[in-house]
Order: C-alpha cells, then structure tokens, then sequence
C-alpha cells in the first residue's frame, strides 16, 4: 500500500500556490498569453461598449437584443480561448499531453460557463458557498472538455479539494484585486492632469470632475483591473488541478524527474542497475522456498495490511456504516441552517433599503447638466449621499480622536504636576539621575544643603545640577547606566569647542569623587571653586 505524503494530502499552502503561479506566468511563452488576451479583450470591450450605450444612449432598447447576442457569442469565445489558455499550463507543467478537441472544448464552456451568472450571485448572497462555486467554474475553464459530465464531475471533486487553501487563495486574490482597482483607479484620474501639467494636453477628464459620477468609468477600471488579475486566479486553479489530479495519477512526479534533465539521466541509469545487480545477486543464490513458508508470510502480510487500515489514521477513507440514519438528519440540519441565513439576510437588507430611503428622502440631489428630468442619472442619485455619510464618518472620527486626545491630557497633567510638586529626591540613593529635576531646582537644593552645612549632599546636588545643565545643551545624554567618567569622555568630544566646559567639569568631578566615596572633604576655598566652575561653566554654555 503507498501511502501519500501529508503534504500532497493538504496541500501546498496559499501563498505558496500565489507564488507558484506568479512564476509559472513568468515563465509561460508569448504564444500562450496572447492566447488569453486574444479571447478576453473582444469581450470585454464589447461589454464595455454595451455598458456605455445602454446606459446614455436614447434609443438603447433597438439594439438591446443584437448586442445582448453578440456579447454572449463572445463570452463562449472568450471562455474557448481561455480554456486553451489554461490547457497550455497543464501541458507545460506536465499533466495533459494533448488538449482537447475544439468541438468539445466549445459545448462544454457554452454549456456550463453561463450557470456562473445565475450561480455565482446566489453563492455571494449566501457567502459560505462562493469560494467553492469560484474554484468549480475556474476548473470547469482549466479542464476544458470534450466530455461535459466528466468536466462536470471532475471540476466538482477538485473544488472540494483543499477547503482552506482554496478559501484563503479566494481571498488574497480579492485584496490583490482591490489594491490593483484602487491603484488603476486613481492612475487613470492624474494621469490626465500630469499630462495637462506637463504638456499642457486638455481632455474631458481634466475639465471637470464629473468623470467620477460616470459608471462607464468605473466599468473601463474594472476590466482593467481583470485583465491583470484573471491570468493569476486562473495559473493558481491550473496548479490546484495539477495537483489535485496527481494524487491519483503522480503527473507532479513525473514533471520533476523531467525538469532534472539529461544530465542526471546517467546517475540515476547507473544507480539503478547497481540497485538491481546487487538485489539479483543474493535472490539468484538463494535455495527456493517451499510454498507452506511464503503462504504462511503471505497471510501475515495481510494481517499486516488490516490492521494498519483499520487505524483511526486511515478510517476516513473507508465509508461510513450507519449512513441512512445520517441521510435523514443532516438534511434537516442544512434546511434549518439556511432558512435561518436567509432570515437573517433578509432582515438585514430590509434595514439597508429603509436606511438608503430614508437618506434619499432627506438629502437633497445633485444637479446634473443636461436637464433636471433624471433620466440616466444612475450612480449620480446616490453620490451626494455617499459623500454626506464619508463626511459624517469624518468627522465623527475627528471629534472621538479630540475627545480621547483631550481626556488623556486632563488626566496626566495633574499626575504630573503632583509628582512633579510632591517629588522630594533622596541624594542618598545611587540610583537617582539628573534629569529627574531641573538645573535650577538641583542648584537651589545643593545651597540650602550647604547653608544648613551638609556639605557632602550638597556637593552631590549641584554635581546634578552640572549634569542637567549639560544635558539641556544636549551636550549629554542622561542614562541611569552611565558612570561619572563615561559622563567626561562623552564630553570630551567637545573640547575642541569649548574647552572651559571639559576642564571646569573635570575638576569639579575629581573634588566630588574625593567627598562622595572618599573622606576628603573640601575646605571653604575649594568648595567656592567647585561653585565657580558650575557657575563658568553654565555662562559659557548660554554664551553659545
């Protein structure tokens, strides 16, 4: 029994199979992209023009029934081309080796492909089925034909295939396909105005903003914006179909042992022969077994095979006993589901048509040029009110910022100012920095200190007081790690500027170490240097 590796079970993961088919784009021949483009361009121009002229045009409804025609015989044209587009990537990645007949190809994609109008729509109203409705109709594309029931059954059983990749895949390629509209989006609107900047080219999109309100415009976006995602969404479900079918037929296996080329081709021959001479030889000097032997192994073989079956690893595979009692619940289960999803969707689009009625009652609308009957407005009823609620939104927005910003400043600012009133530093404790007062505050501290007599804490005080000095010329930086002489080498790197500076906090330094952690306390005559080279050296950092 071989058994599959859990790789091939779950899958490659999503943004692998993204980047395994970006790849294989890149590597794809001219011949087979022209093969998409020259399918899906008809189309989508010819929606393009149907778009427009039923739309604006007066009389829209004598052409409504030959252009409906002509867009449905190139949708089949656009759906055959792509279906030999996809086939080509099968058949460069190894899993087809011819495609299918041009008859069958045209049957299948004209007979399956129109459901995704009526399909699709109702697996996005419900959400829960769309990814796996996508994946049916991209694989029906990928397969091809000739035979519609087993492009039918086929393109099902590998829509089911890999859930979560396929969900996840559906919805990286959404964002890749928003983040591209919303680029192509605005690109078309300043491309026009760089050019009237540049080169002074005036057109209607530069005269006037109402190009925003065409819905021609925001249709010419969207098939742009098609054009560059739909060759990726479709590389990625030719690679979940090579895969997909290489769990039974091991296509993806044989495509890397071709992709290893002619240059391995004689290792693995030579190999193989070794593998083959050195497995002959003891067999063909062997005595032969008798048949009660190799019977009695054959049935531990098979006892062997059952009970690694019967593991709970291997139970999913085997079907399940008791189905009729599940046949008859889970049914029920499913219609309950759904008739409380479409409840719930039901209700919740009745609050949006009374919300949108409400708004449309309320809010004045827009003046149009060429007459105030109404007629073709379409997407321009509704701009006003789509840019009244984006304001609201807005502002809303500003006013929370506001609030919060002004209710986190009322309630630091007084704990700041307390600690900041009720803070009485212990010159006692090593750990305390000079930048938890300011220069004044520590120079009014270290002359009460000596006034009262303590000299030692004094001397500290108005060391810190140098320090914040210092620090608030930004010719230091205060961290608690930092010693005294990491202080005066790193001030140091300015006595070229200012030498005084260097010189009077060295000395002041060497008289504070020798008081601090040592016995000498200063006389009266070094004490007034040490505050003379405090007061010099903060005259000489405000004469800068």
């Amino acid at each position: 029994m071989i058994r599959i590796p859990k790789s091939r079970e779950k899958g490659v993961g999503a943004v692998e199979l993204l980047e395994q088919a970006t790849a294989l784009l890149r590597s794809t021949p001219l011949a087979t992209l022209a093969c998409y483009y020259l399918g899906t361009l008809p189309f989508l121009l010819g929606l393009l023009w149907f778009w427009a002229d039923m739309s604006r045009s007066a009389d829209a409804h004598l052409r409504l029934a030959g252009g409906a025609l002509a867009l449905a015989l190139l949708f089949v044209w656009m759906k055959v081309w792509q279906a030999r587009f996809a086939g080509l990537l099968l058949t460069q990645l190894g899993g087809q080796r011819q495609l299918p007949a041009l008859a069958g190809t045209i049957m299948v994609q004209a007979g399956l492909q129109p459901w995704g109008f009526i399909i699709l729509p109702l697996a996005a109203l419900l959400t829960l089925p769309l990814c796996w409705c996508f994946a049916f109709f991209q694989n029906i594309t990928v397969l091809g034909g000739p035979d519609s029931r087993s492009v039918q059954r086929k393109a099902r059983r590998l829509a089911l295939l890999w859930p979560g990749q396929n969900h996840l895949l559906v919805t990286l390629l959404a964002l890749i396909s928003l983040v591209l509209f919303i680029n192509i989006a605005l690109g078309a609107f300043f491309l026009p105005r760089l050019l009237k900047m540049l080169f002074g080219i005036e057109s209607l999109f530069t005269r006037s903003n109402l190009m925003l309100l065409n819905s021609t415009f925001w249709a010419a976006v969207a098939a742009a914006t098609h054009l560059c995602t739909d060759p990726l969404s479709k590389a990625c479900y030719v690679l979940r179909c090579h895969y997909g079918e290489s769990l039974a037929s091991g296509a993806d296996l044989r495509a890397q042992l071709k992709a290893l080329g002619d240059r391995s081709m004689p290792l693995i021959l030579a190999l193989t022969m070794a593998a083959l001479l050195g497995y002959s030889a003891p067999a063909l000097s062997a005595e032969p077994q008798p048949v009660a032997q190799l019977q009695q192994r054959a049935a531990q073989l098979d006892h062997s095979i059952e009970q690694v079956i019967a593991s709970p690893r291997f139970a999913w595979r085997l079907p399940r006993e008791g189905g009729r009692l599940e046949k008859q619940e889970l049914p029920g289960f499913l219609r309950a589901s759904l008739e409380w999803l479409q409840d719930a969707m039901t209700t919740v689009g009745g609050w949006i048509k009374h919300l949108t009625d409400w708004l449309a009652k309320k809010l004045p609308r827009p003046k149009l040029p060429g007459g105030g009957n109404g007629r073709g407005a379409g997407f321009g009823e509704y701009a006003l009110a789509l840019l009244y609620g984006l304001l609201a939104l807005l502002l809303a927005g500003a006013a929370i910022f506001a609030w919060r910003h002004l209710r986190r400043g009322n309630r630091q600012q007084p704990q700041l100012a307390t600690r900041l009133v009720t803070a009485e530093p212990d010159l006692n404790d090593e750990a305390l920095t000079a930048d938890e007062l300011s220069e004044d505050r520590w120079a009014a501290l270290a002359r009460e200190l000596l006034v009262k007599g303590d000299v030692r804490l004094g001397l500290r005080a108005m060391y810190l007081a140098t320090l914040a000095c210092l620090a608030e010329a930004r010719l230091l930086v205060i961290i608690r790690c930092k010693t005294n002489h990491d202080y005066e080498r790193e001030l140091l790197r300015f006595s070229h500027a200012m030498p005084g500076v260097s010189e009077a906090f060295s000395l002041n330094l060497r008289i504070f170490e020798g008081a601090w952690y040592g016995m000498h306390l200063p006389d009266q005559g070094t004490l007034q240097q040490y505050l003379d080279n405090h007061a010099r050296i903060r005259s000489e950092l405000r004469a800068q």
